[in-house]
């Protein structure tokens, strides 16, 4: 049986801290941006797409989408983002699903799919149990900047377009806090791991 896990939250929240608490508690662990890293450097079909409706500006020479160009595009405009997530989503989603699928073979008893949109996209509905991570905004602002190098102005502009906490409180099971040392976060999560219900397989190998 395996246990498969959607793992969300707010930008600068501390998914990727608490994505490695769980791999280390031996859960496998798909990367839904990282998924998403590799079709848009190598996907043609999505890379057209994106072109299509973004222009060749958002492109680097080698012909792969340059990340941070696309993301001046969409991170300040909601219905860019929106428009960009049509696009990629469902690229994405195929992936994940074979990804699973080959844990689920594996034997795995937790798979977390971690992904700031794993609701929003739709890859929830093949997870049992839906786990958000926040903090405070100005929180979130700091860690923002210095993991990415990026001015204030920018990560507010990054926090801006992503959902309030009221939204993750009311769309998953459980919430994360994510506000004091990794001591207190790594007793959050294990708390959350011990409180799991039955695992459901909602994907089956293929024969």
């Amino acid at each position: 049986m395996a246990n498969i896990i959607g793992l969300t939250g707010q930008t600068g929240a501390g998914k990727s801290s608490v994505r490695e608490i769980m791999r280390k508690n031996g859960a496998a662990v798909i990367d839904a941006d990282s998924v998403a890293h590799d079709i848009t450097a190598n996907n043609v079909d999505c890379i057209y797409d994106i072109v299509s409706r973004f222009s060749v500006f958002v492109l680097n020479k080698e012909g792969s989408i340059n990340r941070k160009a696309l993301g001046k595009c969409v991170f300040s405009d909601k219905k860019e983002l929106a428009a960009l997530n049509k696009i990629i989503f469902p690229y994405i989603l195929s992936a994940i699903e074979h990804e699973v699928i080959n844990h689920i073979a594996s034997g795995k008893e937790n798979i977390v799919i971690d992904g700031a949109t794993v609701i929003e996209s739709g890859c929830g509905k093949m997870c049992d149990v839906l786990v958000s991570v926040v903090a405070d905004e100005d929180v979130r602002a700091s860690r923002i900047m210095k993991r990415d190098g990026i001015s204030a102005r920018d990560a507010q502009n990054r926090i801006s377009s992503q959902k309030s906490e009221e939204y993750y409180k009311e769309n998953t099971h459980f919430v994360i806090e994510n506000n004091g040392t990794r001591e207190e976060l790594e007793r959050r999560v294990n708390s959350v791991l011990k409180n799991m219900p039955n695992p459901k397989i909602k994907i089956a190998p293929e024969d």
